[in-house]
């Protein structure tokens, strides 16, 4: 139904979807931003300071990385920064040949100088190395422990001053799946994840990376995971990339799908809501039937918006033959991560878990 509205210079009748007024030529709706641009008030990009505002209305500029959308042979990835961050330090990659795939998740230290560039190196380094040593047939559990230490080596190349940012080396987590027919090989240093999502049956579904975190290191000191993950300091990693990371040592992985069924990678921004692997199932299998792989890592970003959005949020996903899943009620979300600040700390080598220091940061502040 058309509005008539009236033209703000002569007066007379407009059509609310009309651009100019028919008697008098003035434009009745300001035109879009081009790209580059200021989208409140259209100034150039290069009139924002340093800090991304624009030097003529005030407005933060987006970054271009603020949301991500990739999608490439059989698998999409989606990244955003969230409701709480001011940027994303997340960063992921996927390559497909018609050998092998590969997913790639980092999750940047906000407490530490340049994350977002530290786990953009990382990221690119992985993919790049994986897809070089595989395509020389290399063995891939060997491939992947190599592509774990050149994203090493990459993000201690990363520019350690920030201005106004922290002091801390930057640091990043790293989790990459290698997908060879139904075979997944993960790798993974930090606390982003992989899930192998089982399409016939939620007990199939299982976590395939392991945490290195203080609740991790608590439960093999002999708490339970209601206790380790109950502490404040449950989601504080031992171990990163970067300069001032410990010996780094993959955790690897491999298993064969048990069927069809969705390979998830992900940051913390989406599993502290949903943790479990069969609320992830939940989720995953509560989208319209033949849903695309971009739409389902779109809808599981947008969950983790719903929910809270304290962190970045990447996912990253690979559909394996043809999931068909039965209906499912809607997962109901985790609680909200606690507003405790967390950042990379030394390994615990003592028998229990110890209390340590962190720079101060956001709830789960890994990106």
């Amino acid at each position: 139904m058309t509005t008539a509205t009236l033209c703000p210079s002569c007066g007379e009748a407009v059509a609310e979807e009309d651009d100019f007024c028919e008697s008098c030529g003035t434009r009745l709706h300001a035109p879009p931003p081009q790209e580059g641009t200021c989208p409140k008030c259209g100034a150039p990009a290069d009139q924002a300071d340093a800090d991304g505002y624009c030097t003529r209305c005030g407005n933060r500029l987006p970054r271009p990385t603020d949301h991500i959308e990739v999608e490439e042979g059989g698998m999409a990835l989606v990244s955003d920064k969230g409701l709480r961050h001011h940027r994303n330090e997340d960063a992921g990659a996927i390559r497909a040949t018609e050998a092998f795939s590969v997913l790639v998740v980092c999750d940047g230290v906000s407490t530490t100088a340049n994350p977002d560039q530290a786990s953009a190196a990382a990221a690119e380094a992985v993919a790049d190395a994986v897809v070089a040593g595989l395509s020389g047939h290399e063995e891939a559990v060997s491939v992947l422990a190599g592509a774990v230490a050149a994203a090493q080596a990459a993000v201690c190349n990363a520019p350690v001053e920030e201005p106004g940012g922290y002091t801390q080396a930057p640091s990043t987590t790293v989790v990459a799946v290698v997908v060879i027919g139904d075979q997944l090989v993960t790798a993974n240093v930090g606390d982003s994840r992989a899930y192998w999502i089982d399409a016939a049956s939620p007990q199939a579904c299982r976590q395939l990376s392991y945490d290195d975190s203080l609740a991790e290191a608590a439960i093999a000191a002999g708490a339970t995971p209601e206790e380790a993950y109950g502490r404040k300091d449950a989601h504080t990693i031992t171990h990163w990339l970067g300069t001032d990371a410990p010996e780094v040592t993959p955790h690897i992985e491999v298993v064969t799908a048990p069927g069809p069924g969705i390979l998830l990678v992900c940051s913390d921004g989406l599993w502290n809501y949903y943790e479990a692997p069969e609320a992830l199932r939940e989720l995953v299998a509560a989208g319209p039937p033949g849903e695309g792989v971009l739409e389902t890592a779109r809808r599981l970003v947008d969950a983790a918006l719903e929910a809270g959005g304290h962190d970045n949020i990447t996912v990253a996903i690979k559909a394996l033959g043809a999931p068909t899943w039965a209906e499912v009620p809607s997962a109901p979300p985790a609680e909200p991560p606690s507003e405790t600040p967390t950042g990379p700390v030394e390994p615990v080598e003592t028998e229990t878990p110890v209390e340590t220091e962190s720079n101060e940061s956001e709830a789960n502040d890994h990106g």
